[in-house]
């Protein structure tokens, strides 16, 4: 998950993060209003089988709240254009470090996170982390470097990405198709079902703060979000999945 990076950075041993730290999280973070429909979409059990339960379910929330969705959210917007709009989903744990901070020992913990993609883009395989490191990414991590560095440079290109093969990538409006990076490239759907809770928040904290009326915002976010939780333990399969959208914007800038 993106989030796991920014969960394990702000405590000092974040495998023993608490509930009591995960409600601290909410409250500061999102008031007390919002709170409690978080974590009942976002319950500590759902991550009862990974190392820090806690830690993972802040990371979630994370990475739903400021990356998963705010992307989806482009993606939509991004249809209302002449462009193409192409989405992956990166679920690779990188076999090493990208980052003098990080350990080896961290990686497992860390998963497919935020920024853990970045050798593979730019085309860094060998001496990880940059500038001094040891670690070469083995022939399978390689192509799939490359698989990521050909859809880039064909979207400069074309406009469009394509797989090392020459394939094109489906384009999002078709069903929110996208490409799955991970041991198998695949096309498939990306699940993003959770952010209609999110875009529930944005939209009642954006008319919160248009019209301060604290009243209208927490009357409209239980409302809706008690319709939205449902099958909440199935939101995330695995602790190591990361949600990474790329529209045309996006693609160019990273």
């Amino acid at each position: 998950m993106e989030g796991v990076l920014f969960a394990v950075s702000s405590f000092s041993n974040p495998l023993t993060v608490t509930s009591v730290d995960y409600n601290n999280y909410l409250n500061i973070t999102f008031g007390a209003a919002f709170a409690y429909n978080i974590s009942a979409l976002y319950p500590i059990s759902m991550f009862n089988s990974t190392v820090a339960p806690a830690m993972y379910a802040i990371a979630a929330v994370i990475t739903d709240a400021e990356y998963a969705c705010p992307a989806r959210r482009a993606l939509k917007t991004s249809l209302t254009s002449q462009l193409g709009t192409y989405a992956y989903l990166w679920n690779h744990v990188p076999s090493c470090p990208w980052e003098s901070s990080i350990p080896s020992g961290l990686l497992s913990v860390l998963g497919a996170t935020h920024t853990s993609e970045l050798a593979f883009v730019f085309g860094v395989t060998s001496n990880l982390p940059r500038p001094n490191g040891t670690c070469v990414l083995p022939t399978s991590e390689q192509m799939l470097s490359t698989e990521i560095v050909t859809a880039w440079q064909s979207m400069s290109k074309n406009g469009y990405s394509t797989l090392a093969n020459g394939s094109k990538w489906l384009d999002w409006s078709q069903g929110g198709q996208g490409v799955r990076f991970d041991g198998n490239l695949t096309f498939s759907i990306i699940n993003m079902t959770q952010c209609d809770f999110w875009d529930v928040i944005q939209t009642v904290t954006t008319t919160a703060a248009t019209t301060n009326n604290t009243t209208l915002m927490t009357t409209n976010l239980i409302t809706v979000a008690t319709t939205s939780t449902t099958g909440a333990a199935t939101s995330y399969v695995s602790s190591t999945a990361g949600f990474v959208l790329a529209t045309f914007v996006v693609l160019i800038h990273m």
